[in-house]
This record gives structure tokens, sequence and C-alpha cells, in this order.
């Protein structure tokens, strides 16, 4: 009977575990700990990260462990960020460490076999999405084994007893700080369902964007139209009557799949003297894009529309406010994060 875990992808190497079908935690400076009793690897925490809290240093002990203890057969699941995805694969391999990543998030690794590409945030019920918030990078799902195996296109099976594994002996638990910075990033996540989920269809979430614009400070001159629209969307400017430079030729893609040199190359075409291109895509953008788009256009994907929509919340148009209600909260901050 397999183990279901989330093992998260930094966003350095999102793009690269699904090509190459593995999973990847950093923690460079350990070393490899395939083989270190549970002691040793407290030690080796504590050599490489001395000025870090014990708490810290216990999740990572955690963390490290966990994904140590990963059985070839077990299910693993892997959010991509950018692109709302959540990659459920099978593990095939055992841990293996390189001593001279191509980045740190790569110096652990497991090679997987993805078994769903093709499942997103919005497929999963509200528990499962929720344990998919926070901010450890390796943990236990087994209390969604039912759900997570029926998406694996496995039979549902019998999981009498699972429980969460998140806080145990290893761990010895986040501090205060670390749990703030959980609940911030669950909120986050639940404010990009509002926004780049299914409550909006394709010429609604235009009309979004044009509400976004206006928040911004910019003048909308041409409204989102129904139908075909030769690969423009929205015009936006500096002023009301489009006179000052630089136009704003908007073209949106509220999809899932990522959006490829193709369309970069259209809405290029498209741009006259004095204008620049804004290419907003929900599922992202294929390998590449942002190279072929030069400095004439600019590419804004579903994360960083859910941080313009967060920053400029207080202007938005009082109808989008109501269909994604948000509240002010405050939470505590480290004084190392406070700017002086």
């Amino acid at each position: 009977m397999p183990n279901y875990w989330v093992v998260r992808a930094g966003d350095d190497i999102q793009g690269e575990v699904e090509s190459r079908s593995l999973i990847g935690i950093g923690w460079q400076d350990v070393g490899d700990f395939g083989a270190l009793s549970l002691e040793q690897l407290k030690q080796k925490i504590f050599e490489a990260y001395p000025h870090q809290s014990p708490n810290k240093r216990g999740s990572i002990v955690g963390q490290l462990h966990r994904f140590r203890e990963i059985d070839v057969g077990d299910i693993v699941l892997t959010p991509i960020k950018s692109t709302r995805q959540i990659l459920i694969g099978r593990v095939t391999g055992p841990y293996r460490h390189d001593p001279q990543p191509e980045r740190d998030r790569l110096a652990n690794t497991r090679n997987v076999e993805w078994i769903r590409t093709d499942v997103f945030r919005d497929d999963v019920t509200l528990p499962l999405r929720s344990s998919l918030g926070g901010e450890m990078t390796v943990f236990s799902v087994n209390r969604h084994a039912d759900e997570i195996a029926q998406l694996a296109g496995e039979l549902p099976i019998q999981w009498a007893d699972a429980i969460e594994e998140e806080d145990t002996a290893v761990e010895s638990g986040n501090t205060d700080i670390e749990r703030a910075r959980a609940i911030e990033e669950d909120a986050r996540q639940r404010i990009a369902d509002l926004i780049l989920g299914r409550q909006f269809d394709g010429h609604e979430f235009e009309w979004l964007i044009a509400a976004l614009l206006k928040a911004m400070g910019f003048k909308i001159i041409r409204e989102p139209q129904p139908g075909a629209d030769g690969g423009v969307d929205i015009i936006a400017a500096p002023d009301v009557f489009g006179f000052e430079q630089p136009r704003i030729i908007v073209q949106v893609k509220h999809q899932a799949g990522r959006v490829g040199l193709d369309v970069v190359q259209r809405l290029n075409g498209t741009l006259g003297p004095g204008e620049k291109g804004l290419l907003v895509s929900t599922g992202g953008f294929a390998a590449g894009t942002e190279r072929q788009a030069g400095p004439n256009i600019t590419l804004l994907d579903g994360q960083k529309v859910v941080d313009y929509f967060i920053e400029y919340y207080e202007s938005i148009p009082s109808e989008y406010k109501a269909k994604v209600p948000l509240k002010r909260v405050y939470l505590p901050v480290p004084p190392d994060e406070i700017a002086g």
C-alpha cells in the first residue's frame, strides 16, 4: 500500500520537474544525508545552519528525513504555482545526492513517473487544496489517500487510521512566524483560486484584467469585445484619449496550458509605432517565450496577476471586489525582514 506525499518544487526548478521526471529539494549545505542516522542528521543540520533557531532546524530535519523515507512506489504530488497544476507521480528511484548540482534545489532528488499532469487546483476538493498550502517542502497527505488514488487512476483504497505526519518526533514544530507565513501562503493560494479559477470564463477574465489596469491608473480606450478580436482584447493608454504613449495592446489567455512562441509573434505583429504589448496568460509561458517577447512585450502570468490584484485591491472597481471579496489582516514578521 503506497504512502502519499507532497514534495514542493522551488520556483527555480518548477519548469523542469515535469520534463525531467524528478522531484528535488535543496539544503545542499547538508551534503549526502541518505545513510545518516537521525542523530547524525540532526548534527549535520546544526553544523550547516548554526544560526537558525532550534525550531527551524527541527523543521529541516523533519523534511529531509521524510524525503529519504519516501519509498519506491509511493505517490507524490508536486504543485506548480505558475500554472496551478498539481503533478501526480509514482516514485521510481531511490534518494540521490548530487554534490555539484545545477542549482541548490536539485542537490537531492528522486526519479518519478508522472501519472497525471492535467490536474489543476480547481479539480481537487477544498480539503486537499488546503493541505497543499503552507510552507513545508515535504509532508504526508495520507488522509487524502482515497481522493489522490482516484485522481491517479487507481481504484479507491481502504485507508483506516491514516494520520498526517507534519508534526512528527523528528520535527519540533514551527515557530509563530513560520505559522504566520503558512497562513499567508494559504490565503494567497485561496485568492489565486478566486481570481484564476473557473468562476471567470475567458471573456469575463478579460474584463477583470481591464478592471486591474484601471486600478493601476491606465485608461481603457478599447474594452473587451465579444467574439473574434483579431488578437487584441484590450487597448489601454496613460490618457483617456489614447494620445500619450505608449498605448498598450493587451491580449489575454485564460487557459490551463502554457502560451507558446506563436502567440507572442502574433501579438508583436499587431504593434504599431508608439505601442507596447501586454500578454496575460493564466497558464504561464513556454520555455523561450520571454526571450522571444523582447523589450516591446511584457508577459504577465497568473501569479503576477494575483500579486498586482492584491497590491491594487483598494482601487479595484466595486463589482470585481464583490466577486473577489478580500479582507486585510496583519501578521507578525521577523525583525530582519523589516526595512530600516
